[in-house]
């Protein structure tokens, strides 16, 4: 609508116009944003694969099973760094080099050439940790499992992250330098990542851009932390972060300032734009129907260092603070 100065000259026909075209503006995430959704039906390790880009890690010597839909018409050509894999009967199994590193897998089907890109990354193993470091990188030693729990596991390997590798995407909306420790150093550096948090992660884009939000990414706050710069920020022990499996999250595109958006379109930033992400986030995973993307959600206010934003988790089990 335009200011009040401009609107007192106008005509009749003039202010029917300017409301019919505010009516039939799209909605705000109607445009630039895509989910990436892939036509494909594949599984990776048992699990569906959603998206056109998708994430896995794995150790030296394990195996990839890829699962393809079957079809007598359609044939998939796989490759692995342009190499072509064998495909029997719908099926690739790749087994992880032995050297560490970032292995692309691309399936492609025949005829429409629709593809999928899996982001694949074999690990450095865990016991290569010396003296609480890896090449270097300081990680320090991970608590032991809270209340015997496999989700608290300390992890099996790490990713070798380059400055090469910053920039590669997990998801379609995600890259893999938006997961690492804010803990100062040199590359090589190492992160941990789980492939639900990011497949939690765009759903939750999916769900902010289907309510009128445009936003073509997350700002990631805080994604892994290594044991030794959560303790170093006076962190619990046990944070789903040294696990690889949460990000603090914020909207921030409207202006690009660090600061979260105000997203309830109430003319404010403030703790009401972190309940709306928080209340979109909560109820996500029971209206998806996603039970396995089950989790913590955490809504926090702004303070001297930080805007609002919200913690969202992998852990398996539900929580909820901060609201």
């Amino acid at each position: 609508m335009p200011p009040r100065s401009a609107r007192q000259g106008l005509s009749l026909v003039s202010v029917c116009l300017i409301l019919l075209a505010l009516v039939t503006l799209p909605a705000l995430g109607s445009t630039g944003y895509n989910p990436e959704k892939t036509p494909l039906q594949l599984q990776v390790g048992g699990e569906k694969v959603d998206y056109r880009i998708a994430f896995r890690a794995l150790l030296p010597g394990h195996i990839l099973e890829i699962s393809l839909a079957p079809s007598k018409t359609t044939d998939y050509r796989v490759t692995e760094s342009g190499r072509a894999l064998p495909v029997k009967a719908g099926q690739v199994s790749w087994r992880a080099p032995q050297t560490p590193g970032y292995y692309p897998i691309r399936i492609t089907r025949s005829g429409d050439g629709e593809s999928v890109q899996l982001a694949v990354f074999v690990m450095q193993p865990a016991s290569e940790v010396k003296n609480g470091r890896l090449n270097g990188y300081r990680i320090n030693a991970y608590p032991p499992p809270l209340r015997g729990l496999a989700s608290y596991r300390a992890p099996e390997g790490f990713i070798e992250v380059t400055e090469e590798l910053v920039n590669v995407r997990v998801s379609p909306h995600f890259t893999l330098g938006q997961f690492l420790c804010k803990q100062a150093g040199v590359f090589p550096k190492y992160v941990v990542l789980k492939h639900r948090l990011l497949e939690k992660l765009e759903l939750l884009l999916e769900d902010i851009n289907a309510h009128g939000i445009r936003a073509n990414s997350l700002v990631v706050m805080s994604g892994y932390r290594t044991p030794y710069y959560n303790r170093a920020i006076g962190n619990v022990a046990h944070s789903r972060h040294i696990y690889g499996g949460a990000a603090d999250v914020f909207v921030d595109v409207n202006p690009v300032n660090n600061y979260m958006d105000d997203i309830n379109r109430d003319g404010k930033t403030d703790i009401n734009d972190a309940v709306y992400l928080y209340q979109l986030a909560d109820s996500l995973v029971k209206r998806k129907g996603r039970r396995e993307l089950e989790g913590g959600v955490g809504q926090y206010d702004k303070n001297a260092y930080h805007g609002p934003f919200v913690h969202v988790d992998v852990r398996g089990s539900r929580a909820r603070w901060g609201h």
